[in-house]
């Protein structure tokens, strides 16, 4: 279905783009807005398979409606059609999303947020069709993380029908950076190979400019960071409504709308910058009168982000950190850290001492605080040179200031409050990592936002008289000057090693990190894993696991979460010595668990705590029982 699939994408996308007049690397964005919320409404009726089936009737449809439109139509959409598909724009893009997806094939899940949710829920996504049902999510402490980036990463997973394939996952996680960044090659001119070779290297790069984990896993903040900066050049599309054609009009709006509205799917944080776009929207458009539209672009985001917290009301998806937040804000159950001042001193010194993409190479290494001082002077130069008009420069760069400010504040308080007890950020080294991870959004966001701008309207910068472009050195100039400039940036400010090991450097590691893999897999969660082969996974069932209170094995239990999904694991280290049967009882309730399993405890004899339970004539440790709970009594039969 793979064909299928894509024929069906690439006639959506020639046919918007024929509809709006617009090119093909601007409706891209749009048109994987409407993939997304497509595959959002068929995971929750646990359906997502029938994507095949659309895809076959749009290809039908179109083709129907093709061969009864008149020949002049025909004609037309075939010659627009060609020419978009031609453009030096489109067919960057095409090579770079091509290579990205042939590159990374072979990529392995090795960050530790992969293993506690983002890979883990991918693959339950995977072999469920759709999202798990009530106490069935497999990532029990982060139930109500936004799924848009998981659902693009099923895309490209369904293409492999028999097997979960990591490398296709990753495929379609750079994919979908990779498009919402696309719109920096709309002008891209002529069909210069080095030029354009050059520009797909700059895409590839740029986010390492400030940000490390998005080469090394599935960071959701780096696809907030791109969705985000891509809705903030958008609202800057500066035509009055009166000048504009009605498609015209129609593309500008539904953008703003489909992009914020995938923008609060991608992460829980998503809220806070769509609430950034939409200050800066108001305020930028401010004196336009459509009503309507500007509802539009308010109420998607409200409609697509309420409907998911609703869904996990109902299916009872909770996030620790979430409840702790709650905690915060409602009760005095948690004071500010007690190490307050230490953090203050390594968010200082982070802040202002420490580059973004961690590495310092032998060229520019942007700390957070000259980050944030360039981009004030950068929208500063902008309006001063014309390229965009002065009061809306101020617009953006007030805009620019506080929005900065706020959220690295809102860094620093997070980590004096949710992440209290989380000492790793008491070290500079954590802490910019925390800083460079959490505030992705801000500041790739903003370098996507103002490369666009550059690129719009930075041509002017090199207009001379006629007589200067006479040699071909000068032409090539004039008409790759903004170009040039742009590569040069990334040039200097990348993180090389960070952007080689995404692309090609991970294949030195692969069976090593495959090794360590394996090596957090114990006996004991060997065993465990072998014995759910037993359990009909249906659409999701939870086993309560309890395990040895001799050792923690937390970090080594989401290795064992990964491998057990779509199966979600509640673990519990309980000394079965000291708990009573009513004790043991609460626990298994509270787990709302489907199945138990005891691992074993030659040390001592725990059995005695299940014995009210059992229906079998005697307990058995690494063995399978099905709970059954009337809501009385609860009983344990043994699965075979």
């Amino acid at each position: 279905m793979v064909i299928v699939n894509i024929t069906a994408f690439m006639i959506c996308l020639l046919y918007l783009s024929y509809v709006w007049e617009e090119k093909l690397v601007e409706v891209l964005p749009v048109l994987t807005c409407i993939l997304v919320f497509a595959l959002y409404v068929l995971a929750l009726i646990r359906h997502l398979s029938l994507i095949d089936i659309i895809s076959l009737v749009i290809i039908a449809v179109f083709f129907i409606c093709f061969i009864k439109s008149n020949k002049d139509k025909r004609m037309d959409f075939a010659k627009a059609s060609l020419h978009n598909m031609t453009r030096a724009s489109f067919i960057t893009a095409v090579i770079l999303i091509a290579v990205v997806i042939i590159c990374t094939s072979h990529r392995v899940v090795t960050w530790w947020d992969d293993m506690n949710f983002w890979a883990t829920d991918a693959k339950s996504i995977y072999y469920l069709d759709g999202f798990a049902s009530k106490y069935g999510n497999v990532s029990p402490e982060f139930g109500d993380y936004p799924p848009a980036g998981q659902l693009f990463k099923w895309y490209f997973l369904h293409f492999s029908p028999r097997a979960f394939s990591e490398g296709l996952a990753f495929a379609g996680y750079y994919t979908m950076n990779i498009i919402f960044m696309l719109p920096i090659l709309r002008h891209l001119k002529g069909k210069n190979v080095i030029m354009m070779f050059l520009m797909a290297l700059s895409l590839w790069f740029l986010p390492s400019i400030a940000d490390t984990f998005g080469y090394y896993g599935f960071c959701a903040d780096l696809t907030l960071a791109c969705v985000y900066g891509g809705f903030l050049f958008a609202v800057t599309d500066d035509k009055d409504d009166s000048a504009r054609k009605e498609n015209d009009r129609n593309f500008y709006y539904i953008r703003l709308a489909l992009y914020l509205g995938v923008l609060v799917l991608i992460k829980s944080s998503g809220f806070i910058w769509a609430a950034f776009g939409l200050v800066f929207f108001v305020v930028y458009r401010i004196g336009t009168k459509n009503c309507m539209r500007n509802l539009a672009v308010f109420a998607t985001p409200l409609i697509t982000g309420g409907s998911w917290l609703i869904f996990c009301l109902m299916m009872r998806r909770v996030t620790k950190t979430t409840a702790t937040a709650v905690k915060y804000i409602t009760t005095d159950e948690y004071g500010l850290s007690g190490y307050m001042s230490d953090y203050a001193k390594a968010f200082i010194n982070a802040f202002v001492k420490l580059p973004l993409h961690q590495e310092k190479s032998g060229l520019i290494n942007l700390t957070p605080l000259a980050f944030y001082i360039c981009v004030c002077l950068v929208v500063i130069f902008f309006y001063r040179k014309g390229l965009m008009p002065k009061k809306q420069g101020r617009i953006v760069l007030l805009f620019s200031i506080i929005s900065g400010a706020l959220f690295y504040g809102m860094i620093f308080v997070a980590h004096i409050t949710i992440f209290a007890n989380e000492t790793q950020y008491l070290e500079p080294l954590g802490m910019i990592m925390s800083i460079e991870r959490y505030g992705v959004p801000f500041t790739i966001g903003m370098i996507i936002f103002l490369a666009n701008i550059w690129l719009e309207n930075g041509e002017c910068m090199f207009i001379k008289e006629e007589s200067v472009y006479k040699s071909f050195v000068s032409g090539f100039f004039h008409k790759y000057g903004t170009f040039l400039f742009f590569v040069l940036f990334v040039a200097l400010t990348a993180g090389y090693e960070n952007g080689y090991y995404g692309l090609i450097g991970y294949r030195n590691y692969v069976d090593s990190l495959l090794g360590v893999r394996a090596g957090m897999i114990d006996e004991d969660a060997r065993t465990f894993l072998d014995k759910l082969e037993a359990i009909e996974v249906g659409s999701g069932t939870r086993v309560l696991y309890i395990q040895r209170d001799d050792e923690p094995r937390w970090m080594e239990n989401s290795y064992t979460g990964m491998e057990a999904s779509p199966v979600s694991i509640v673990f519990r280290n309980v000394n079965l010595e000291d708990a009573s049967g009513d004790w043991m009882e609460a626990e298994i309730r509270a787990s709302h668990a489907f199945y138990l399993y005891v691992e074993t405890a030659p040390v001592y004899e725990g059995a005695g705590v299940f014995d009210e339970m059992i229906t079998d004539d005697i307990f058995c440790y690494e063995k399978l029982y099905k709970i059954e709970d009337d809501g009385g009594k609860l009983s344990l039969s043994g699965l075979p």
